[in-house]
Parts: C-alpha cells; structure tokens; sequence
C-alpha cells in the first residue's frame, strides 16, 4: 500500500467518539506521519486499532499501555504535537 493510500486509511480510523483523541491523532497524521521513521508510522497504526477508552486514559496519563512500544510512542507523538507549528 502506499503512502498516500496507508494515509487515507489512517485518516478515517482517526475520526472517534471522543474529540480530544480525534484531535492529536489527526496532529500527529497531518504534521509528522509522512517523516516519521517507518517503526514510528507502525506504531501509530497499531494505536489506530485500540479502543477509544484506552487511548483516552493513555492520552490523559491515568494509565499506560501494557505494550512497551506503545507506552513510548504515545508520550513521544503528544509531546511533538504540543509543539507550535
């Protein structure tokens, strides 16, 4: 799949129940997906697949993925997002 395809795709698994993770997911796919390093862009869609209530309390801090790799990516991805453009 390219680029552009794997982006449309992502672009419609952002669209959630909840605002705010509508919010940073879609940051992170408009203003890093496309220079990210490919395990960075495989994360990014692996959180695509988790339930809105876990992303949440992830987002949040309440809680942390058991996922390793997920529990680094996602303090990484809010971090870049905060950032002005």
């Amino acid at each position: 799949m390219s680029d552009v395809d794997l982006k449309k795709v992502y672009r419609w698994q952002c669209r959630r129940g909840l605002k705010e993770i509508e919010i940073a997911l879609n940051d992170y796919l408009d203003r890093f997906f496309e220079s990210d390093s490919e395990a960075m862009r495989i994360q990014f869609g692996r959180l695509l697949k988790e339930q809105d209530a876990d992303i949440f309390e992830w987002f949040t801090g309440r809680s942390l993925p058991q996922d390793t790799d997920l529990a680094e990516f996602i303090p990484h991805m809010l971090e870049r997002c905060r950032r002005p453009h």
